[in-house]
């Protein structure tokens, strides 16, 4: 395990603000796992594809979203980082205007289910012009039940993906979850101010055996990179380039329309390296989970309950996974999320972490035009084998959104973040707060 947090030294801020780039020619060596990721992309777009292109029956439902969206926000702490660790006299404190742009494409016929969501923005600081970014993001799925149902009845196949480029990576997952998605690194560790890209692709299918039993199996890829760690490279704050691949099999069995059965045998395979290059790490997750569904048309329950080894470090733990949701359609729509499972760290030190994360979130339509949310996360992970560091993170958010128009809406939110970093030698307590108020207007 790596530390390296020093004060800074009065270095001048001009030169402390790299221009913004994702990728530089040094590091092109490590883009391995990036050209898996890409492959990945390039067979689901091609299967996709081919789909849309076979003549079909039934006709084809095929919705395209776009929205527009201008922000304006306050921000207590635009670096995501403690007051020491800035040159004297740094303004932390800012107001932020952005512009966004985003995209939403669904495409439905009897063979396939589809989406894809993408987005863009650019952002404005009044004081801190030098941290001006532009940052996207991406979601994608496509359900192929239709398709391999045509060779054997009972079959499902989803192809999911996520892509996200910022330099504010976030913490924790936010609003409804990806299909079929599950993001290692979004369980709770903030890092500093930093470019960072994260992909996470991922296969999920199952094969019908006999009457109700079948076999299920899925594969995802993950990798998270890093960039130039903005304002803070006197720090020496460490960030891990993260490459995880995952896969799982086992059998399944419906119990009833609505409820499902399953076992299944998880690996996972880590390697890390620092982004200066100057060390490797590698280990392996290995995980036995027995999980419950039940899908009614108001509710979706999910209860897993297992036990994970993490290796080299020998390190046995019981793994639990609990989640309700409520159908977005009601007038009360509810998340609830807790798990305690193995992940990686990618800040300050590198090697798995015991990753404990509780979220709820909460939204409350009060007329056909307002409504209210709330939600709250909690973050624990601690590093193994050793326990001496720990990652607490608390976030959270309030907001009301008004129905302008069909098209238009105004939304105000207030979110609130405490990040703690507990380690022999230089612990640390970040706390951020942000206001903002956006209009966005969208044509359905």
């Amino acid at each position: 395990m790596i530390s390296r947090l020093r004060p800074t030294g009065g270095r001048p801020l001009a030169t402390l603000c790299p221009v913004i780039e994702l990728w530089s020619p040094n590091r092109c060596k490590r883009n391995h796992g990036m050209r898996w990721a890409l492959a990945v992309v390039l067979i689901s777009g091609a299967v996709v594809a081919t789909i849309a292109a076979r003549p079909t029956h039934a006709q084809a439902d095929t919705k395209v979203i776009p929205s527009v969206t201008l922000s304006e926000r306050y921000d207590s702490n635009v670096f995501f980082a403690p007051p020491e660790f800035l040159p004297p006299g740094q303004r932390r404190s800012d107001f932020v205007s952005t512009i966004a742009g985003g995209l939403q494409v669904l495409h439905k016929t009897r063979n396939i289910e589809a989406s894809l969501t993408g987005g863009a923005d650019a952002n404005a600081y009044a004081y801190n012009s030098s941290l001006n970014y532009f940052s996207t993001s991406a979601d994608a799925y496509a359900k192929l039940d239709g398709l391999v149902g045509q060779l054997t009845e009972g079959a499902h196949l989803l192809i999911s993906e996520r892509f996200r480029y910022t330099p504010e990576q976030p913490s924790f997952l936010t609003g409804a979850k990806g299909q079929g998605l599950d993001d290692p690194f979004l369980r709770g560790i903030q890092g500093f101010r930093a470019n960072t890209f994260s992909n996470t692709a991922a296969v999920n299918g199952e094969y019908p055996l006999f009457r109700g039993l079948g076999l299920q199996g899925s594969y995802s890829f993950s990798t998270y990179r890093v960039g130039s760690i903005l304002v803070l490279n006197t720090t020496g704050a460490t960030f891990f380039d993260t490459n995880l691949h995952t896969w799982s099999v086992g059998p399944s069995y419906r119990l009833s329309p609505v409820d499902h059965l399953s076992l299944s045998y998880q690996q996972s395979l880590v390697t890390q390296t620092v982004t200066d290059g100057s060390q490797n790490i590698e280990y392996n997750t290995q995980e036995l989970w027995a999980n419950y569904t039940r899908v009614m048309p108001e509710w979706t329950v999910t209860v897993r309950g297992g036990a994970t080894l993490i290796e080299p470090a020998s390190r046995a733990f019981p793994s639990a996974v609990l989640s309700i949701t409520s159908n977005p359609e009601r007038a009360t729509s509810i998340r609830l999320d807790l798990s305690r499972r193995a992940a990686p760290s990618f800040f300050i030190v590198g090697g798995a972490t015991i990753s404990n994360v509780g979220q709820v979130e909460v939204t409350q339509r009060l007329s056909k035009r307002f409504s209210l949310r709330g939600s709250f996360s909690y973050g624990y992970n601690e590093v193994v084998p050793m326990k001496t560091v720990k990652f607490e993170n608390l976030n959270a958010v309030a907001g009301l959104n008004y129905s302008l128009s069909r098209t238009m809406s105004i939304d105000l939110f207030y979110s609130y973040n405490d990040f703690k970093l507990t380690q022999p030698g230089v612990p640390f307590d970040v706390l951020r707060e942000v206001v903002m108020l956006s209009l966005t207007a969208q044509w359905k």
